[in-house]
């Protein structure tokens, strides 16, 4: 193995500094090293877990979506569709989420953080015939094959515990984006500039017991992934801490504040003028390379918010957004990637950074591995640190 760079008494103020916040991170990061990589691949595994939901047969055209909205909100008539999440490849199914009337109607909360009053708040239709294949409520505690992957999301950035969760994991990422960079100068080689300094580092001694080998493995890992945990850890403190990462942004460039998108044309006692499908229509001659991601209706402010990909978009779910009135069809605002502040695009990073969509499908299996590698990185560090306690002799421990 090769010798440290940082040594004597810097060395071991590091060590306990790194030992810990490791430890009081540990359950937070296997949490989210575990969830991570089961929700990696979420859309891919939906299909998989639940193909009665999410996978439907092709048809040859669909149903418009007023047309499935009303039949949508006639079983439910307690909630109003929200947002449409709309189908990428010709055998899936339409997501509609729902939220209370009530909700609708007065102050609308974050959906990220929403405990929905409703009975279901998510529901999965056939696009082709309008039929209803299934309904679940993503903001309860259910352990059933149906609620497996919203459990595990909500597990993942909030620890099911709504605002406080959310809070909490920004700021255990904020103290592992910190730590990380503990344990690269205590492994930090003193001969750096040898390849064969930094080889040594990924070397497992397997023959010199189980002590050495949890502090090699926990090491290897480390070191392996180290540029991975970086992007997630900083990416992390964004989605669950924006304001805070937004404010330091804006020290060196400047974000784009989204305005209150409200019609400038009220919904009419007759009803809605500019459908779902015109509204997306109104995109797609806009742009005609676009495809678009979702479309949320906004009610009170009487605006569709369609999200839409273009060529360039790092997001695959796409950067771009368009605000049309539900009364005339009147394009209200419009959010392009390409034309955004170099803060804008800074920002429209930080999710498929995240989840390591950014990168395409090598981004994610990369990702994945890097989730796993974070619970093997939890268990060894544990693992070493109950090692050394043993090791003590009975005077010290006490």
């Amino acid at each position: 193995m090769s010798m440290p760079a940082v040594k004597k008494t810097p060395r071991k103020v590091l060590i306990k500094l790194h030992r810990w916040t490791g430890l009081v991170l540990l359950a937070f990061l296997f949490i989210a090293g575990f969830t991570g990589a089961a929700i990696s691949f979420r859309a891919e595994l939906e299909r998989i877990i639940n193909p009665d939901l999410f996978v439907v047969e092709p048809g040859n055209n669909a149903r418009p979506y007023a047309e499935i909205i009303t039949n949508v909100e006639s079983r439910f008539p307690d909630a109003v569709a929200g947002m449409l999440r709309l189908p990428k490849r010709s055998d899936d199914a339409l997501v509609v989420s729902l939220r209370p009337k009530q909700d609708v109607l007065g102050k609308q909360k974050p959906p990220a953080v929403m405990e929905s009053s409703t009975r279901f708040d998510q529901v999965m239709v056939n696009p082709y015939t309008g039929k209803i294949l299934g309904e679940r409520n993503t903001t309860q505690f259910v352990l059933s094959r149906t609620n497996l992957l919203p459990l595990l999301s909500r597990l993942h950035y909030s620890l099911f515990l709504g605002k406080t969760g959310i809070l909490v994991m920004g700021w255990c990422a904020v103290v592992w984006l910190v730590t990380l960079f503990f344990g690269l100068t205590l492994s930090w080689p003193a001969k750096s500039r040898r390849v064969a300094s930094w080889l040594s580092l990924l070397k497992v001694r397997l023959k010199e017991g189980n002590f050495k080998i949890n502090s090699d493995l926990h090491q290897f890992a480390s070191v392996l992934i180290f540029p991975i945990m970086v992007i997630v850890s900083f990416s992390a403190m964004y989605l669950n801490l924006p304001e805070v990462v937004t404010q330091i942004t804006n020290i060196v460039a400047p974000v784009t504040p989204i305005p209150h998108i409200k019609s400038t044309s009220p919904l009419q006692p007759t009803g809605i003028g500019c459908s779902v499908n015109d509204a997306i229509g109104i995109v797609q001659s806009t742009f005609p390379k676009t495809s678009v991601f979702s479309v949320n209706r906004d009610l009170k402010n009487g605006v569709y918010n369609i999200r839409f990909l273009l060529p360039g978009d790092v997001s695959p779910n796409g950067n771009n957004y368009a605000y049309i009135s539900m009364a005339t069809g009147h394009v209200e605002y419009l959010k392009l990637a390409a034309t955004g502040s170099a803060g804008d695009r800074f920002i429209n990073w930080m999710r498929p950074l995240h989840s390591g969509k950014a990168f395409g499908l090598f981004g994610q299996v990369a990702f994945f591995l890097g989730a796993i590698f974070l619970c093997v990185i939890c268990v060894t560090g544990l693992n070493v640190y109950i090692g050394k306690i043993s090791r003590r002799p009975s005077a010290e421990k006490v």
